[in-house]
């Protein structure tokens, strides 16, 4: 199998692993992670200020914390949470490097690569092409937490998962990985063994969390409106 989370082309490789981790990693990985829901939110709100433009920094803040997340759920996100770390070691890598003032917004960073030849670059893999990625994975993972919100702690999440991923991501994949994850994630417990994970039993972090929520939908969604009408702008929703 090849592609990973938002793109169609042959060099973004998902491999079986990567779709099914080895057990020991994952429980190295999960009693290692803590999640922090109000770090997700003020890194989303932060990064999209008065000047519209959208700041990396924030954005990945943002997003690094919000992958923690799906760490902490184990082998049916580890697709997800793999892929996402990738993709921001990439734009972080271009943000601390020698053209790095150039990559202190999504705005800059386009204009940028668009002025210099990046964006379509068959020799590099360009920060916008990768943050791209990242925004079409931002719509399934939106669209989870609302479910998530509104479940009750006995509901099964599996079908309502592989449903949500059908209308996001996988429009994105090729027709045998969008069979593969949508069947993957059917195998998602219930919202309790969720919060167990994420709260590690702590029903304080629980209700902090529960009340954050619809705040940080509303502004991840906010950000993803701001993203996608900027992509459409300048014509590049479709970077190969």
């Amino acid at each position: 199998m090849s592609e990973n989370i938002g793109a169609t082309s042959p060099t973004d490789s998902l491999t079986s692993e990567d779709v099914h981790p080895s057990e020991d990693s994952l429980q190295h990985n999960e009693n290692d992670v803590t999640f922090d829901l109000q770090v997700v939110l003020d890194g989303f709100k932060k990064c999209k200020r008065d000047d519209e433009q959208i700041y990396m920094d924030d954005y990945l803040r943002g997003y690094i914390e919000l992958n923690k997340f799906f760490q902490l759920l184990g082998s049916v996100f580890n697709f997800v949470a793999s892929d996402v770390q990738k993709k921001i070691t990439i734009l972080e890598c271009y943000r601390k490097g020698g053209a790095g003032d150039f990559y202190y917004s999504i705005q800059s960073m386009i204009e940028y690569e668009k002025d210099n030849s990046i964006l379509e670059s068959t020799e590099q893999q360009s920060g916008s092409r990768t943050l791209l990625r990242l925004h079409r994975a931002l719509e399934f993972i939106i669209g989870f937490l609302e479910e998530l919100k509104k479940a009750s702690l006995e509901t099964k999440l599996g079908s309502i998962s592989s449903e949500i991923y059908n209308r996001t991501l996988a429009k994105h994949h090729s027709w045998i990985l969008g069979k593969t994850v949508s069947a993957v994630l059917y195998l998602m417990p219930t919202k309790q063994v969720i919060v167990e994970k994420v709260t590690k039993g702590d029903m304080e972090i629980y209700r902090q969390h529960e009340s954050l929520l619809p705040e940080v939908i509303e502004v991840m969604q906010c950000v993803f409106n701001l993203t996608q009408k900027l992509y459409e702008d300048y014509d590049i929703l479709n970077l190969p």
